[in-house]
């Protein structure tokens, strides 16, 4: 019975304060929780949740005293990734529970403060959400009895940071000092995730005990880049030395989470960090020494800079900079003690100074601030240095801020000139694309969409163009010797005949009902068939054909949609068959065994004799079919409301472009996974030139037509190669993935079929130096196509998953260390490039190539924790991206564009389209709490393993200048407000948008809480595969590994 009080307790810890922050988002989502009448019910909230935290830590501490509490409580499983398991284990000793006390108390009186400061505020129930959050995530912090957990809180304490910097809108610097707050901590956050993975690494677990014992055996080098690790996350999350000056920017934020957060609390969380790890670091004398340096020049920085301020928060706030580097002096000079009394003793009287700066302030009544000391005014040269901060902030801009911003603009320059003009896109060309974005605004707030006659673009050669000219050459010499020539007219007038047929039938289709009836009719034919099927199979294997129902749903929706001329009949339309399509899609998920060996669903049949349909579904995809399912249901949740240009037409492409990707992420026939994306072009360049956002949408649709043609040759290349080498050993042909395992190719033939067969993907991928087209579509096609495409374009990763690494494994091996240099190049490309746009889409485009070189590192890895974070980073970014996209239409449709000079401050007006943009965002760079984070940690891990630190240190600076980029997008959209602003009316999310973002958020943070069952879900499947190849050998071609 004590067992189970004990562990009750501990969950009320955090568990309290998140359930009162999770309370009052719901309530202001609702619109339950707005205005001076609710304040109350906020305070009361927040105040109990607070209390009740703290008095369970201090029921904890009464059984601690009387010996009665154990050193560690277990609650739980939380995740596991083959032999990586992560506990829900938290420490009960005396150091977590000491500021497990201090940090409730805290909370508590920052609450009961804050009740009276922020009245009336306009973000008064938003400012108590985020503390109770906040104080949520320090009691995981110091209580979490593993890394992986203390990293949970530790980022989530960053976020409320964050959010709280950026308070008050109307401040253009507050957002700017947030958002460089924020990626300051993301260094160190980086140096955190690291450590982690080599701690896996090196000792195959990440809980604190086993890190500390673990520490004696390792080696000096071993020792120094794990402790390196957590290290340097303390220093930046402390803010020391180099990375001192965020804290000082920190000060926009209300006083009362000035006082929790950099006062009382947070600012300790380094300090707390390396007296959990007293062990491993004493392990490491240098840096120990490396510490007590670091403690000692910011004990230096805080004290000197403090006599220069003349405002009390300023003064303050490096007077406990100062105070914190004497701590972590003290603990590299051993004194691990003293530095844990200078703690508790420094958060108590900090907090008071905060808490009392206000009445201060009153109190002096413009009264002229302290001269500055004496002594100081004759030292000159210090006396500038104090003053100017000792110029850290300029030696941060001079060694990263504009060396990143002069790579960029050549980066940017090597794009227009070299990449572009190699694919067909001439620099003039370029430009005029550009340009037209600026000219669309004035255009598109007219509501007008004008088409645009040839230019240059059209008459310039590339490689992608004349491929894409020659492929199309040949087809029509197909087609006119197949029909015209071989099969003559009846064929054509029998298919004349078949079309008006199939026209009488659309028309019939285009009422509601018979269109809905036409679905629900075809499913239960299904039913039927699937009956009879088992009645008469003796083993009861038969089943419902879960996947022909999926390929047939969306393609029934088109042809019941595709003739309707009122447009809320054709949207019900594709609402009620994408919605059908997700209910299949989850109940195959939920039909799907994981444990169970080899494929599961599957379904076949002979079309032509070197053809037949085969599907089925293991864990490679069987995420993915849920996803797509989903994004198409968002994608018409998106086009609901204003969507009247040919309705009927624009739902049947959705649709189209649906059963195309579920045709490729079911097949299992090469040839077959081939045609089906073949038919996606179709329908993807239709909508992207019909009902583009710009006049530039024609153009657009060509370029996509042209790379997607291009890699297509190659990729059909690449399969005929396959199916010739089969035919040569067995005497005929066969593109079936089953009968192809059992061929062997020579390492010579794999090696080139590995060439086409991956370039033909990278470009579906939109990998560097194959993603020209995708900035043009993003900026100039549909959202709605791209939320779907978006998925579509992570095809790619399950092809190279099904196909290329399975059937190639001897080649996979040779390129594996080219392709990682590739996506590494391609993630810092595009990043790069993200930092120079100005106009949303573009970036998210630019973003979208970026991730895609992460995932390249990952997958090519090619052991089981990098493929298994290949993989789910390919799903949460399609989730992501699509999220992003989404955000990015809603800003069109009101604004009428998505360039940055005319967004801004619109929080305000709409927060909860800034709260969905805010979770995607945290989604795309990894957060705890979204599905990312599980996947870039398994990533990191693989690529550790896979080819060293080094590597895996440009894995994580990736994640970093994500951060960079989305938050500069969100500040620029959502906080800071410039000159050119103009001035609009913005709605907030309503009806249909608001369903389809909260979808949206609850997906990826339901998921992102809970992995577990995901990870398991895809973990036979990917061993398999990492089997395959590591059985088969590799032979690096590349560069050498470094380890």
């Amino acid at each position: 019975m004590a067992t189970i009080m004990i562990e009750w307790l501990i969950s009320l810890i955090p568990g309290l304060p998140l359930a009162a922050a999770l309370g009052i988002g719901l309530a202001m989502f609702t619109g339950q929780a707005h205005g001076e009448s609710h304040e109350p019910r906020t305070c009361r909230i927040a105040l109990l949740a607070s209390a009740g935290s703290l008095f369970a830590v201090l029921a904890l501490i009464a059984s601690r005293l009387t010996g009665e509490l154990p050193e560690t409580v277990l609650l739980g499983h939380w995740l596991s990734s083959g032999s990586l398991q992560i506990n829900l284990l938290f420490f009960t000793d005396r150091l977590s529970l000491t500021l497990a006390a201090l940090t409730g108390l805290a909370g508590l009186l920052a609450l009961r403060f804050a009740v009276n400061y922020m009245h009336r505020e306009p973000g008064f129930h938003r400012f108590f959400m985020i503390l109770s959050l906040f104080t949520a995530a320090m009691q995981l912090l110091v209580m979490a009895g593993n890394a992986v957990l203390t990293f949970v809180g530790w980022e989530v304490a960053g976020l409320c940071s964050y959010l709280l910097i950026a308070f008050f809108p109307d401040r253009p610097v507050a957002a700017d000092n947030a958002t460089r707050a924020f990626v300051t901590n993301r260094i160190g956050d980086a140096g955190f995730l690291l450590g982690v993975a080599l701690a896996f690494y090196a000792l195959g677990s990440a809980d604190w005990a086993m890190i500390n014992a673990g520490a004696a055996g390792l080696s000096p080098v071993q020792t120094g880049m794990l402790a390196g690790g957590f290290l340097l996350a303390a220093m930046a999350k402390s803010a020391q030395v180099p990375f001192a000056p965020w804290l000082a920017r920190a000060m926009e934020g209300p006083t009362p989470s000035s006082a929790l957060f950099y006062g009382a609390v947070m600012i300790h969380a380094g300090v707390y960090l390396l007296l959990r790890l007293q062990p491993l670091l004493e392990q490491s004398p240098a840096l120990m020494a490396i510490l007590a340096v670091v403690g000692l020049a910011t004990a230096l920085y805080g004290f000197v800079g403090g006599l220069v301020q003349t405002d009390i928060k300023s003064a303050l706030i490096f007077s406990a900079s100062g105070q914190v580097g004497l701590m972590f002096l003290a603990c590299g000079l051993g004194f691990w003690q003293w530095a844990l009394i200078h703690l508790c003793g420094h958060a108590v009287v900090r907090g008071y100074q905060f808490f009392s700066a206000p009445s201060i302030l009153r109190q002096l009544n413009g009264a002229r601030a302290r001269p500055v000391p004496a002594f100081l005014t004759r030292r000159h040269r210090l006396y500038a240095a104090a003053l100017h901060r000792f110029w850290l902030d300029d030696l941060a801009n001079w060694s990263l801020v504009r060396p990143a911003q002069r790579l960029a603009r050549a980066v940017a320059f090597f794009d227009t000139a070299v990449v572009d003009r190699a694919t067909g896109l001439s620099v003039p060309a370029v430009n005029a694309l550009s340009s037209l974005a600026q000219w669309e605004e004035r255009q598109l707030g007219a509501g007008r969409l004008l088409e645009r006659g040839p230019t240059a673009l059209d008459e310039e050669q590339g490689i992608v163009r004349w491929i894409a000219e020659w492929v199309a050459t040949t087809f029509h010499w197909i087609e006119e010797q197949l029909i015209f020539k071989a099969a003559g007219q009846g064929i054509v007038t029998a298919s004349r005949r078949l079309g008006q047929g199939l026209s009488r039938v659309e028309r019939l289709l285009g009422r509601s009902w018979v269109g809905m009836a036409g679905i629900a009719a075809a499913l239960a034919a299904l039913l039927v068939v699937s009956a009879i099927l088992r009645d008469a199979s003796q083993d009861g294997a038969a089943r419902f054909p879960l996947l022909s129902a999926l390929l047939l749903t969306p393609l029934i929706g088109m042809i019941a949609t595709w003739r309707a001329r009122q447009a809320r009949t054709a949207l019900r339309l594709g609402l009620t068959a994408t919605a059908v399509e997700l209910a299949l899609a989850l109940l195959l998920l939920i039909r799907f065994q994981p444990d169970a060996p080899g494929l599961q669903f599957v379904e076949q049949a002979q079309l032509l004799p070197w053809l037949n349909y085969h599907v089925g579904i293991d864990g490679l995809n069987a995420l993915f079919l849920p996803l797509t399912a989903l994004l198409g249901l968002l994608a018409m949740l998106y086009a609901q409301p204003d969507q009247r240009e040919q309705p009927g037409a624009f739902a049947a492409n959705i649709l189209a472009q649906q059963a195309a990707l579920v045709g490729m992420f079911t097949a299992l026939n090469l040839l077959q996974f081939w045609l089906f994306a073949l038919a996606e072009i179709i329908p993807a360049a239709w909508l992207i030139s019909r009902w583009g956002a710009s006049p530039a949408r024609g153009q657009a649709a060509w370029q996509f037509i042209r790379a997607m043609l291009g890699g297509l040759a190659a990729l059909l290349t690449g399969i005929l190669l396959i199916g010739w080498n089969h035919a040569a050993q067995h005497g005929g042909w066969s593109f079936d993935w089953i009968a192809l395992l059992a061929t062997p190719l020579s390492a010579g033939q794999q090696s080139l079929i590995f060439i086409l067969l991956f370039g033909g993907l990278a470009v579906r991928l939109a990998l560097f130096p194959f993603h020209a087209w995708l900035p043009i579509v993003a900026q100039h096609g549909t959202v709605a196509a791209g939320i779907v495409f978006l998925i579509g374009a992570k095809v790619g990763i399950y092809a190279l998953l099904r196909f290329v690494f399975p059937l190639l494994p001897v080649a996979t091996g040779q390129w594996a260390g080219w392709i990682m240099a590739l996506g590494l190049a391609g993630m810092l490309y595009g990043a790069l490039l993200a930092l120079m746009q100005h106009d949303l889409r573009r970036l998210l485009a630019f973003a979208v190539i970026s991730q895609s070189g992460a995932l390249a590192v990952g997958l090519f890895s090619l052991n089981p924790a990098g493929l298994r974070g290949g993989l789910l980073l390919a799903l949460n970014l399609g989730l992501a991206a699509a999220g992003l996209f989404m955000v990015a239409g809603l800003l069109h449709r009101r604004l009428g564009g998505t360039r940055f000079h005319r967004l801004g401050g619109l929080f305000d007006a709409a927060p909860l389209l800034g709260l969905t943009f805010l979770v995607v965002v945290l989604g795309s760079i990894a957060m705890p709490g979204t599905p990312g984070f599980e996947a870039a940690h398994l990533a990191l891990e693989g690529i550790l393993e896979s080819a060293g630190w080094g590597v895996a240190t440009l894995a994580a600076a990736g994640n970093v200048l994500a951060a960079g980029y989305l938050l500069w997008a969100y500040q620029r959209i959502f906080l800071a407000r410039g000159p050119k602003r103009r001035i609009a009316a913005l709605n907030d999310l309503r009806g249909r948008e608001r369903v389809m973002a909260g979808l949206l958020c609850a997906v990826m943070i339901g998921v992102g809480l809970y992995a577990d069952p995901w990870i398991k879900m895809i973990g036979r499947a990917v061993d398999q595969v990492a089997a395959r190849v590591e059985t088969v050998g590799t032979g690096h071609a590349g560069p050498p590994s470094e380890k």
